[in-house]
């Protein structure tokens, strides 16, 4: 039973997994709502959990990655990031990420929290680390069908780029203006 902090509990009356895959599971659960209400059915994507990192040099450029996103048929210019493996800790995903993705590694990273990016339908969790000083340390070695191109741009454009919808994704978004804050002087 979850609170729903509203003066009453959402009780799971049942649960059942209708799809099942390397990457998602989808399950319908019959649910009692705290005024008795019954809602059937309540769909939840199940997702592993994500890390998405925000990398600065030590010059102020922040590593981004283009790519396909076939959801969304269009190229989308973001953070490095991918999923948490099974039993692997959230921070050293983000470090193995990085790396493949972008051949960059080092520096000092800060983990800036978490955020759930649909949670009224998904029930992962998005990990969002700020990596200061990295650097380029081997040449990126991405999954078998990624296809990723490695952007460079300054710290200062990306407010624009997320305005103006360069950047697209909303876990981005928030690791990008989390990190800028962080960044960002005391009392600026």
């Amino acid at each position: 039973m979850a609170d729903a902090g509203s003066g009453g509990e959402w009780e799971t009356l049942s649960s059942e997994r209708l799809i099942e895959t390397p990457y998602f599971s989808l399950r319908s659960d019959r649910l009692r709502l705290p005024d008795g209400a019954i809602k059937d059915p309540y769909y939840v994507v199940e997702r592993p959990d994500a890390a998405i990192i925000f990398p600065v040099t030590a010059d102020g450029e922040v590593i981004l990655v283009r790519q396909y996103r076939p959801p969304i048929a269009a190229m989308e210019l973001g953070l490095p990031a991918g999923l948490v493996e099974a039993g692997e800790k959230p921070e050293a995903a983000a470090h193995r990420e990085l790396l493949e993705e972008t051949g960059f590694g080092g520096g000092e990273w800060t983990a800036l929290g978490a955020v759930a990016s649909s949670p009224g339908l998904k029930d992962n969790w998005a990990y969002l680390f700020l990596a200061r000083g990295v650097g380029e340390v081997e040449a990126p070695s991405p999954d078998e069908h990624e296809r990723v191109e490695v952007v460079r741009v300054s710290v200062g454009d990306l407010r624009r780029m997320t305005r103006n919808g360069e950047i697209a994704s909303s876990s981005g978004v928030a690791a990008i203006l989390m990190s800028i804050e962080e960044l960002t002087p005391k009392g600026s």
